[in-house]
């Protein structure tokens, strides 16, 4: 993925350099070897990486050379054999490279701002008549290499979220070059492609189409191999790099990285390839976050405050994103993680058996007008939301129809509809014909749709997943139970460490709440959970 990213560009002043970026006369010892995959011409692919290799001769004062390998397994064998001292790949192929080959491979640097931060985009023709990706169920679908982030995970990802698979198009092929899907969806032989935004933009103004996208994410990162001696001196070198060489780099900056970086990979890894490349350390305390969201936003949102734990407590804080809500409730009830955050049902459900003590609770949620913002304070409810369509005017008119959950341990998707109608005289699994469809998302989609004659949803939702479907076609048929917003809890952790989280997440600054999105976590006292807990059996 990465020298497509930088190919898509144009190279910029190949005939000018500066002085300071020009190579020295003298250049001493054996070459340092940057590795790198093909994806286009060799000569365009050692074009635009040649005023960074220029640099670091100046600077280290010995030859650097561009080693280019065809594919993923040529790349693997050079590494294999020590033939390497940098590279530069797309994140999968590391996290697949650092499970290989554990001590040789160590994360330096990666890209922020510019083109070096990407979404993973679906795309089709303009006028194809494909508005949204449920539209492209049935359709030709293009994708890139199985190592891929950008062409493979990131886009299952999505369809993921969705309830979708690769099952559900009429054909599904690997193109393995990114341009190529962008070409192959243009001339029609596929209706929908998956690539990175960076690769697909030249052809945005020619004929293609963004239909859903991912949030951005690292393009490349540069790693290390066990050949190179200078760690350190390289990874000083290139967090200070000069503005000509990132300006051909087209990025604004390289930050330095750690493997933890690229575990939202590990996780899409596990869920489509089956395998396990996650690490934790024995000493590591897991924070198990019950999946509302795709991988890939928990970690955005979540690791920058496991990080923060991590420098208050001394002690390394990781995530741990369960497939599932039963999953998540199977690690807590087995102690397999020392911390939880999750909705106030499955909380109840939790600490009625005793497996979970609440420390704090969340203040805030996304709003329901600008997602972007946060509304809110520390309850929330759900809603029942039918098709503007529909015949059904009154709750009455529910008797008997189909209707969607998010899931029977869902608190804004199922308790507070829940207590909401038996308030009201309902039963639940008499009167109604419940479908667990599992996502907030997947509920509004069914009823859009007409797969559903109704559905109950956290009323947020509307706000974070209604661009998959013309909001206007959905009313709200009315709004149910406030419930105790989501709660921080203790699994197994000792009174210091649980006291000293407490206070954290109590006192956290600016920065990590508006990238939790939420506006803060304040105390909190079991008996805040005791009305709800009636309404569930552990």
């Amino acid at each position: 993925m990465f020298l497509g990213f930088l190919l898509s560009g144009c190279f910029k002043d190949k005939g000018r350099q500066t002085q300071e970026n020009k190579p020295s006369e003298v250049l001493n010892g054996p070459p340092l070897v940057i590795g790198v995959l093909n994806v286009s011409s060799p000569q365009q692919t050692f074009l635009q990486l040649y005023p960074l290799k220029t640099y670091l001769e100046n600077q280290l004062k010995k030859p650097v050379s561009i080693d280019i390998s065809a594919n993923f397994e040529e790349l693997t064998q050079k590494v294999a054999e020590d033939k390497l001292h940098l590279l530069m790949i797309d994140p999968a192929f590391y996290c697949e490279l650092k499970a290989l080959y554990p001590q040789k491979i160590f994360p330096l640097v990666k890209p922020k701002g510019g083109q070096g931060e990407a979404s993973s985009i679906f795309v089709t023709k303009e006028n194809s008549g494909i508005e949204r990706i449920f539209d492209a169920v049935n359709k030709r679908l293009a994708l890139g290499d199985k190592n891929s982030s950008f062409s493979y995970l990131i886009p299952l990802s999505m369809l993921k979220d969705l309830e979708l698979s690769l099952k559900d198009f009429s054909k599904v092929d690997f193109l393995g070059q990114e341009k190529r899907i962008a070409l192959s969806v243009l001339i029609g032989d596929y209706e929908v492609g998956a690539l990175s935004e960076s690769i697909a933009k030249p052809y945005l103004t020619s004929g293609l189409k963004v239909i859903k996208s991912s949030e951005k994410v690292p393009v490349f990162l540069i790693a290390s191999t066990s050949a190179l001696k200078e760690k350190q001196l390289l990874k000083e070198i290139l967090v200070s790099l000069p503005k000509e060489v990132l300006t051909n780099l087209q990025i604004e900056k390289l930050v330095p990285a750690e493997d933890r970086d690229f575990d939202y990979i590990r996780v899409l890894i596990k869920l489509f390839k089956g395998k396990d490349l996650i690490k934790y350390g024995p000493d590591t305390i897991k924070v198990a976050i019950l999946p509302l969201y795709s991988p890939l936003t928990i970690y955005q949102r979540f690791d920058p405050l496991m990080k923060y734990l991590s420098e208050k407590t001394g002690k390394e804080f990781k995530i741990v994103i369960p497939k599932n809500f039963e999953e998540f409730i199977t690690l807590v009830k087995k102690k397999e993680v020392h911390f939880a955050y999750q909705n106030p049902y499955v909380y109840a459900l939790l600490s009625k058996s005793g497996h979970a003590k609440a420390i704090a609770l969340t203040v805030g949620e996304d709003c329901i007008d600008e997602p972007s913002e946060v509304c809110g304070g520390d309850r929330f409810r759900g809603v029942i939301i039918v098709r503007k369509d529909s015949p059904i005017k009154k709750i009455e008119n529910l008797k008997n129809k189909r209707i969607f959950i998010v899931s029977p341990y869902s608190a804004g998707g199922f308790l507070s509809q829940k207590i909401y109608l038996e308030k009201r005289g309902y039963n639940l699994r008499r009167d109604f014909r419940l479908v667990d469809v599992k996502r907030q998302e997947r509920v509004i989609i069914g009823v859009y749709k007409k797969e559903a004659d109704a559905g109950f949803i956290r009323e947020a939702a509307l706000g974070v997943f209604g661009k998959e479907v013309d909001l206007s076609q959905i009313k709200v048929l009315t709004p149910t139970e406030f419930l105790p917003n989501w709660p921080w809890a203790v699994v197994k952790a000792d009174k210091d460490l649980a006291k000293k989280v407490q206070e954290s997440l109590i006192h956290l600054p600016a920065s990590i709440l508006k990238n939790l999105k939420v506006k803060k976590f304040k105390p909190v006292e079991d008996k805040e959970f005791e009305p709800i807990k009636r309404y569930v059996n552990p």
